[in-house]
Parts: C-alpha cells; structure tokens; sequence
C-alpha cells in the first residue's frame, strides 16, 4: 500500500476482546505499518509491535473520535473498526460492522455504549467508502435496517490464530467451559439454569470473560477466571469436556471458533457467523432454547465418540478462517477506498 492507513483504536484500549481481537489480528498483517490512534493508552500492543500508536487523552472516547480523529486523519484511509466515524471526515474511510446489539438489546449496554453507536451509525454507514461486514447475517442486518447497498459490503470475516491450536496428546478435565463477556445478553441464565439442574456428579462450570453490563447471579460452584491471557486461555480450551456458548445475539462469536480451533467439542446458538461456519461441526440449538440445551449438553457430557467426532470435526472446520484471509480481504478494501 503506498497510502497511510490510521486506524480508530479506542477497542484497543483495556482489556482485547471481541473488535479488539478483530483490530488488532488485521492490523498486525496490513502490508505497511498504519497508525493506531485512540484516547486513551493501549497497555497489550503484543503482537502489534511494527504499528505506530499516537494518544491523545480524553475522558469519553466517543467526544476524541468525533472532535480529534478528524484532526489527526488527515490524509490516506481512515479504517473504524468500531462502525462508526467521525462526521468531520474528510479522507475516504472503511467501517467495519461487527454487530447491531445496541440497537435490538439496548437495555443490555451501558448508556454511553448505546449513545455512542446509535447516535451515529446511520451516518457514518452513508459517508463510508466501503463498508466491511463481519458475517453475511450482519451485512443483511445493515441492508435491511439501514438500506445500505449489497455492492458496498464485503464480508471480511473474524478468524482464528495458529496459536489456538489442539493440544499434541489430547485429554480433557471434568468442566464446562463459557468464555465471553460475563453479562445477560450472552445467555448466560440459561447455561446456569441448565447446569444448575444436571444431575449429580456434575462437570465443574467455568466462566471465563470480564464482568460486563448487567448482573448475572451466579449458583453456588460456579467459578469466574476473570480475564485471561491467551497461553491460559488455550489451555481452557483444550481441557473442556464441553464448551457451550448460549449467546442471545451475535454479529460473529469468535470464542466457538477458537474452541474448535484448540479440539473443544462445542455447543452454540445459531446466531450471527456461528451457523456459517460451525454447521456439522458443533451441537447447535436456538437461542434462549433451555431444553434444547440441557439435551444437548447431557448428550455431550455422556457420548465420548460425539465428543471425539467434534473435536476433530471443529479443529478441521477452524483452519478455514485464517486472520491471514482477513487481512488480506481488509488490505484490498482499504485499497479500494483509497482510489
């Protein structure tokens, strides 16, 4: 690329999930190094060591983006991988779209989350250049809700890291593992619900993620990691008789990917990406569907050869998205912007 690329870094800011690990795995593959700006300072830059990083403090990032971005993106491509852009732009952009929860679960998001990404996605999906969509079910989302043209949407997909890989001699320990934001959109009522009435001896129940928006009351034996890193949270992985992901509502779901990516069999709910690219290769039921998961799980828990079959199944599934693949799809976008 022979144009400066910035990037919108404020999901790089605290802890990297979800868009974070999306911003980050790309960026670190972009051809040339861009500029990774954001409000406040980004403490993980692993794997982010040839990108160049400006901070300009602000308290609310949302005031940075729409006041000070524009002032900082002056020239070449500005990529948001939030969805949302500055209004005073004036260089050609790309917007990625990851999901809508903001709109269709508002309750379940911190007011500056929901004001931040309500108030400003429909214009910013006008003034893109091009638009990125993380599965075909958000890139339908924004058509329908936002009368975006299908030719201005390309789907640059989630992936998963070489690093996330089966364990050399397999074997598994007697949990269940959750890893996702600890919060009610995720579903996690109905994981506890259903673990909660497993007969006895039951697997532990492992909930791995940061505290999100809203409480989650949590039965009694069920243990919360908090945040990991990724050599720990691999190992998680490997070692689960079991990984559910009982999601409401989803743009993509990247942990049922790294699951199946490090041999985990997995349970999941059809939502966003997840039926795209774990169809007959997890157990997957309708969300908010309790019975459907108790059966589920009770099914795992019980058929060693299902489990095995799954774990094959998913780590062979898992190799197709490469982050390199996304990389690639984002650098040509970025391109095509810059023209």
């Amino acid at each position: 690329m022979n144009f400066q690329v910035t990037i919108d870094g404020r999901a790089l800011v605290g802890n990297r999930t979800g868009i974070g690990v999306h911003t980050a795995e790309i960026a670190r593959r972009l051809p040339d190094a861009p500029l990774i700006a954001s409000h406040a300072e980004i403490i993980d830059r692993s794997g982010l060591e040839r990108c160049r990083f400006r901070v300009d403090p602000m308290a609310l990032g949302v005031l940075w983006q729409q006041l000070v971005l524009p002032l900082i993106a002056k020239s070449g491509v500005l990529w948001g991988p939030h969805g949302t852009l500055p209004l005073a732009l004036r260089i050609p952009s790309v917007a990625t779209l990851h999901d809508f929860s903001s709109l269709t679960m508002p309750l379940r998001h911190r007011a500056k989350t929901v004001l931040s990404f309500n108030v400003f996605i429909g214009r910013s999906l006008q003034m893109a250049t091009r638009i990125a969509a993380v599965s075909r079910a958000v890139a339908e989302e924004a058509v329908r809700w936002f009368g975006v043209a299908r030719e201005r949407i390309e789907i640059v997909p989630n992936g998963v890291d070489d690093f996330f890989s089966p364990a050399i001699e397999a074997g598994e320990s007697d949990y269940v593992l959750y890893v996702g934001t600890i919060e009610p959109r995720k579903g996690l009522d109905d994981l506890l619900a259903v673990w909660d009435s497993l007969p006895q001896p039951r697997p532990r129940l492992v909930l791995c993620g940061d505290a999100g928006w809203g409480g989650v009351p949590l039965p009694n034996g069920a243990e919360v990691t908090g945040y990991v890193d990724r050599t720990k949270l691999r190992e998680l992985y490997r070692g689960a008789r079991a990984f559910v992901y009982p999601s409401r509502y989803e743009g993509f779901g990247i942990p049922p990917l790294e699951a199946m990516a490090c041999g985990a069999p997995v349970i999941a709910t059809r939502t966003g990406a997840i039926p795209e690219y774990a169809d007959g290769a997890a157990l997957l039921i309708d969300p908010g569907d309790r019975n459907a998961l108790r059966t589920s799980l009770l099914h795992l828990l019980g058929d060693q050869t299902l489990r095995d079959e799954l774990r094959n199944r998913g780590a062979e599934r898992a190799r197709a998205y490469s982050w390199e693949r996304s990389a690639a799809l984002m650098t040509q976008l970025l391109a095509e912007a810059a023209r």
